[in-house]
């Protein structure tokens, strides 16, 4: 059963009669469990759902035509939590008092069809499988850390026993699902010949399992009581590197794709050069940081024409990065100043909340950046990385937009992954955006902890 929270004024659901409140029990004789349901079940063109309204039973018919939406949104649905301890989990490795939602760890299969999360499938049984396979819900997005059991077990910080992972992945290859899969790189843990022999057993295979992730462990200063890691130094990232080419050029004479794929992390912190467009295939796993640089600066080089060259008043900006991102955000700055009129100050932020470890731009906080800001210079806006501030507005740690404009003493928006888009709006009308793109699980239709 799944609750009906709000309807949109022109959509099917309302054309059909639904209200808020309504409770759909069955969708063409099928029960309605959650929202993973109601999507396989409505796709049909011709449907009848069975709704309970202020306990009453009503039957409701629906025609729809192909790739209309329902225009229904529905209560929040509970997710999986995680049941591993995973000795590289950032999530304990973050100080108390944030928002109580950003120490949930989730782990839904549904979660990660619908939005492309990662998950251990550790928490899933014979019936979820069945599921996966039933509805067809593919991709799926795996993370594997290691395929040797033993180890796995190790990392995920299980004490019970441990569901083979090998063993899992092959039953969903052999029912037709695709999947994409990660590796958390640990030195001295899963690396070296474990790393080789993962790699070589997700490539066994392909092409259900389409592609693997490759992503350097991420360290804070809050690791009290938690086990021994190394951070990834670049002369170790330069080992990996060269490990992840010589897979890559050989799977690429094998089967037409590099299908081991380096996060962006490797590159910028061994100072490498970014590779082309050609090197992510279809871009597999962008969302993971797999070629996301190399996106944006491809979306640069398209859009920065649309600029222009000069304004007609006078402004100054400043962009905010973290400092993985400094070094190719600094050449579109230097274009930037190019432009008659504009002065840009490139903003560079240590992350003093996580620790120096941690440099990546979605994981700066709102006190961190406002500290950087109230420099007594004066500027007209401040730009920060869309990924920084959720799709609520807010920060890491619980700041709106306006909070932080107030804190940091200048008028801050959320940029884009498009810069020329974002600032060739702001020259136009001086416009900013409040919302940005890190994703948090409530606004995805997930409630996290206990119900009030």
């Amino acid at each position: 059963m799944i609750i009906i929270k709000e309807l949109e004024r022109e959509g099917i659901g309302s054309r059909c009669g639904l209200q808020p409140g309504d409770k759909i029990l069955r969708i063409n004789g099928e029960e309605t469990k959650d929202i993973l349901d109601f999507q396989v079940q409505s796709a049909d063109a011709v449907l009848c759902l069975e709704v309970e309204r202020e306990g009453e039973l009503y039957e409701v018919d629906v025609e729809r035509q192909p790739g209309e939406g329902f225009g229904v949104d529905f209560e929040e649905l509970r997710l999986r939590s995680c049941n591993n301890k995973c000795v590289f989990c950032f999530i304990h490795q973050m100080p108390k008092g944030m928002r109580r939602s950003l120490y949930f760890e989730d782990d839904d299969f549904r979660l990660s069809f619908l939005h492309g999360s990662y998950v251990t499938l550790t928490n899933v049984k014979d019936q979820d499988i069945e599921r996966i396979l039933e509805q067809g819900l593919t991709p799926q997005y795996i993370s594997v850390h290691a395929t040797d059991p033993q180890l796995r077990q190790q990392m995920l910080g299980r004490q019970k026993s441990t569901p083979d992972i090998l063993g899992r992945l092959k039953t969903l290859a052999a029912g037709g699902i695709e999947m994409h899969t990660q590796v958390v790189v640990c030195p001295g843990w899963n690396d070296g010949p474990h790393l080789k022999r993962t790699v070589e057993d997700l490539r066994s295979l392909y092409p259900a399992v389409r592609s693997v992730a490759l992503v350097p462990v991420g360290l804070t200063r809050h690791r009290d009581n938690l086990a021994q890691l190394s951070p990834v130094t670049p002369e170790i990232a330069r080992e990996y590197l060269a490990d992840m080419d010589r897979w890559g050029k050989r799977f690429h004479r094998e089967i037409g794709e590099r299908f081991v794929y380096a996060a962006d992390e490797f590159f910028i912190i061994t100072e490498s050069q970014l590779p082309p467009v050609e090197y992510y295939d279809a871009f597999p796993q962008l969302e993971n940081g797999i070629g996301m640089v190399r996106s944006f600066l491809e979306t640069w080089e398209n859009n920065k024409g649309q600029l222009p060259r000069s304004l007609p008043q006078p402004v100054r900006i400043a962009i905010i990065t973290g400092v993985l991102a400094e070094q190719f955000i600094r050449p579109i700055v230097d274009e930037l100043r190019s432009i008659t009129g504009v002065e840009v100050d490139l903003m560079v932020v240590e992350n003093d909340f996580f620790g120096h470890g941690i440099t990546v731009s979605g994981l700066l906080t709102g006190q961190d950046i406002a500290k950087v800001l109230r420099d007594g210079v004066v500027r007209d806006i401040a730009f920060v990385p869309p990924n920084c501030i959720n799709g609520e507005g807010v920060t890491l740690d619980d700041k709106t937009v306006d909070q932080l404009s107030l804190e940091a003493g200048v008028r801050v928006a959320v940029g884009d992954y498009d810069m020329a888009n974002v600032l060739g709006e702001y020259f136009a009308s001086h416009s900013g955006a409040i919302h940005g793109r890190g994703r948090q699980l409530s606004e995805l239709g997930y409630y996290v902890g206990r119900k009030k």
